[in-house]
């Protein structure tokens, strides 16, 4: 039995989700760690020969937030903001070793701080706005932050891109397809742009483009479980159910306990067999 084209497109809107991004920790991987290592004993020392070089106190915090020892460079990056406050690269340093430790409203005051001796770093404003997204209970604040970061630097890919997707999350998706493509534009292969943009897309029905920016994603992103959702419910839509379900498996195979890919897959080869 052929699925009504309303009940179909279920299948799309239903594996939807737009989410933001902020402040991932990465790892160093083991080839880096010896150079990590020495990098770091070589800013001790630095420090034990001068303790009022500021430049020193940052760049043990930067190599620490690599090693992953965010309490060492919270330590590092307050002790270079108290010997140079209108230091602009130890408050966005001092923010991010917060953000890793969660206290996002923390991190969000640190930059607010730092933006006031130099309010036109676009990289601090773009930040902040990275920070709000998650924090504040008003999209505008964030939405704000990344439209100055994109006044003082039209070629901010990060900013265009999160503005879009704070569009999205206000339902707005023309103007986020509009800041995605620019982003796309200006870094081609981001799979983040690429699956906002794809989102959008969806959204507006605009299957074949979706469909587009997806598989590209995937392609960059071999792990994204949501752009493979997406991907399944697009083409559940447009009645490829064999693809469909081939990418419904995929984000199943990635996270077996993912109750949200395991309905989708459930749906998808219902309706298959329906069509039949």
């Amino acid at each position: 039995m052929q699925l009504s084209k309303a009940l179909t497109w279920a299948f799309v809107t239903a594996c939807i989700s737009v989410t933001g991004t902020c402040g991932n920790a990465v790892f160093a991987a083991d080839s880096d760690r010896d150079e990590i290592n020495a990098t770091i004993v070589r800013f001790k020392a630095g420090i034990d020969a001068n303790p009022k070089n500021f430049r020193t106190r940052k760049g043990l915090g930067l190599a620490y937030l690599s090693a992953n020892n965010v309490d060492g460079a919270m330590e590092q990056f307050k002790e270079a903001i108290k010997l140079k406050p209108d230091d602009i690269e130890s408050y966005v340093g001092l923010a991010r070793a917060q953000i890793r430790k969660g206290n996002y409203k923390e991190a969000g005051n640190t930059l607010k701080n730092g933006i006031k001796y130099q309010p036109n770093d676009p990289d601090a404003h773009y930040k902040l706005g990275q920070v709000l997204s998650r924090t504040s209970n008003n999209p505008d604040d964030a939405m704000n932050e990344f439209k100055t970061t994109i006044k003082l630097n039209a070629n901010h890919a990060g900013a265009h891109r999160d503005l879009g997707m704070m569009f999205g999350l206000k339902g707005d998706y023309d103007s986020q397809i509009v800041e995605e493509k620019k982003a796309n534009e200006l870094k081609p292969d981001d799979a983040d742009t690429l699956y906002y943009l794809g989102n959008a897309l969806a959204l507006k029905n605009d299957r074949k483009e979706a469909l587009k920016a997806l598989q590209r994603c995937v392609e960059l992103d071999k792990k994204n479980v949501d752009a493979f959702r997406l991907l399944a419910g697009i083409n559940a839509a447009d009645g490829n159910y064999p693809v469909a379900i081939k990418y419904a498996e995929s984000a199943c195979t990635l996270e077996p306990d993912n109750k949200e890919a395991k309905v989708t897959l459930e749906k998808i080869k219902a309706a298959a067999k329906d069509h039949k």
